[in-house]
Parts: C-alpha cells; sequence; structure tokens
C-alpha cells in the first residue's frame, strides 16, 4: 500500500504537468504567426470599412474610353520603375498572363490570357492599359483597390518593358518551354 501511495505521488505531478502544457497550449495566447491563416497570391487582407477614403486618395472616375483617349502616363519610363511594376507583376499578374506576358501563366490557359506581347496590345494608349488594370476586363478582375496610380503606372511600364521597350541594365524575362 505504501508502495502504491508513493508511486502515485511520483506519477502524479508529471501527470499534472502534462494536463497543463496541453491546456497552456489551447489558451487563446497561444496565437501566433506559425498558427495564422496567411495570406494567399493576389489576396487582399481585409476590404477598407465602407464610406472610408484613405489619407490623399483622389476617386479614378473616368470611364475605360475616357482614359484610353485622354489619359498620359506621369511616371517616367525608368530602371526604378520598371522594377517596381517586376515586383508587382510577379506578385499578381503572372498567374495569368506569365513571367513573360504571353498568356503562359498556370491560369492563364484555362481563362484565355491574351499574349500582351503582340502587336494588338503593344499599339493600346497606356490610359487603356491603366484603365483596365483598374476596371478589370472580361475574365480580368479590376485591381484599381489595390494598388496606387503610381504602382499601376509601374505595371504600365512594365509590361511595355515586355513589350519590347528597352530599359539599360534590365533583361527581358524568357519564355520557358
Amino acid at each position: 500500500m505504501c508502495a502504491r501511495v508513493l508511486l502515485s505521488l511520483a506519477v502524479f505531478p508529471f501527470a499534472v504537468l502534462c494536463f497543463f502544457v496541453s491546456t497552456a497550449a489551447a489558451l487563446p495566447w497561444d496565437y501566433d504567426m506559425y498558427r495564422q491563416k496567411s495570406l494567399e497570391a493576389n489576396e487582399v487582407a481585409r476590404a477598407p470599412v465602407e464610406g472610408t477614403v484613405p489619407l490623399g486618395y483622389k476617386p479614378f472616375t473616368m470611364t475605360l474610353e475616357e482614359a484610353e483617349a485622354g489619359l498620359k502616363n506621369p511616371v517616367s519610363f525608368t530602371k526604378n520603375s520598371v522594377w517596381r511594376g517586376q515586383r508587382l507583376w510577379n506578385a499578381n499578374c503572372w498567374t495569368c498572363h506569365g513571367k513573360t506576358g504571353a498568356g503562359e501563366g498556370p491560369v492563364g490557359s484555362q481563362i484565355g490570357a491574351p499574349d500582351l506581347t503582340n502587336d494588338f496590345y503593344r499599339q493600346k494608349s497606356d490610359g487603356r492599359v491603366f484603365g483596365v488594370i483598374h476596371y478589370g476586363l472580361r475574365a480580368m478582375p479590376r485591381h484599381g483597390f489595390r494598388f496606387s496610380d503610381a504602382e499601376q503606372w509601374d505595371i504600365v511600364n512594365y509590361l511595355r518593358f515586355l513589350q519590347g521597350k528597352d530599359v539599360e541594365g534590365m533583361e527581358r524575362p524568357v519564355k520557358e518551354e
């Protein structure tokens, strides 16, 4: 009997410790970076509250046709702008349009993403490209809420780079076969 009591007293602290460790892991303070829901590519964390306006925001009210006819690219075609556009493209556009803009992205063939490097799209004005990025068109969703105006122009500049406009010190991605 005495041996059982001693054994119980020896095992009890380990049992309590195991119980509290598993309980402690389930308490609310266990929320950390390891267990969080991660954002996927092209996913926005949360929509802004309805009716709020970010500081310095100017609403874009042109139609696609007005943008095509009258909107000029205010961002200079520089290596920095193209580089920023490349980063945004790789994070948001390549899934459909591919790294080269030829529509060879993993989703592009399924939704009919066009080859943006052909002459038809090369002849479109910068304002038209900006408007399509902002409002979307056909299967392409709108991205105006996601990017600032300057970021949208950087994407336009990167698309022009993919279409053949040269930038010193940058090489175009090669289509994978």
